[in-house]
């Protein structure tokens, strides 16, 4: 981990210090299977609309990816029970344990979230990003992450959920990583 601390661009480091002062609501989300655990930070500036976040993915055999996002988020849809919706990107990390590489990229993508208006205790969920060969730098050869999510509100402020996860990366020395895929179970927490 702190091996990934060292070598995150100097730019982003004064554009989340920026925005701490602004930040509203806020999420902790924390999810875990046998073999790998994420941890995800996400904080809010209502007045602009944008997220930002800052996550870690640890597979104890695969790797790690570490990422910090920027999107702009808003409602993608009308109605009483709207659809919640966030796009811009994020920069990735990725360190494959198999493949002795690592590597970053810049993936493009976004989320939505959507609350079933009968059972409103439950909602899906899901996010995609993708970085193709030109978008990515130091060894990396590109990444996909893909994750959907079925959520159940025990608190007002926190949900439990099954998910699931597809997350590789792409090295230009010795090809493809796969960093995680599969189910999961986590909770997120808002404050």
């Amino acid at each position: 981990m702190l091996s990934m601390l060292k070598r995150v661009p100097l730019v982003l480091a004064p554009l989340l210090l920026m925005a701490a002062p602004y930040a509203g609501a806020a999420d902790l989300d924390i999810n875990v299977n046998d073999d790998a655990a994420r941890l995800t930070y996400a904080w809010q500036v209502p007045e602009r609309k944008l997220q930002f976040d800052a996550g870690w993915l640890h597979h104890q055999d695969r790797g790690d990816v570490g990422h910090l996002g920027l999107h702009l988020v808003d409602l993608a849809s009308g109605g009483r029970n709207p659809v919640r919706g966030g796009l811009g990107g994020k920069i990735f990390y990725t360190n494959s344990d198999r493949l002795d590489e690592s590597g970053f990229v810049v993936g493009l993508g976004g989320f939505l979230a959507y609350t079933l208006p009968t059972y409103n205790r439950f909602s899906v969920s899901g996010h995609l990003y993708f970085a193709p060969d030109v978008l990515a730098f130091s060894g990396a050869d590109g990444y996909q992450e893909f994750e959907a999510r079925l959520s159940y509100n025990v608190l007002r402020e926190a949900d439990v959920y099954l998910g699931a996860r597809y997350s590789k990366a792409d090295f230009d020395e010795r090809g493809d990583a796969l960093i995680d895929n599969g189910l999961h179970v986590g909770i997120q927490l808002r404050f």
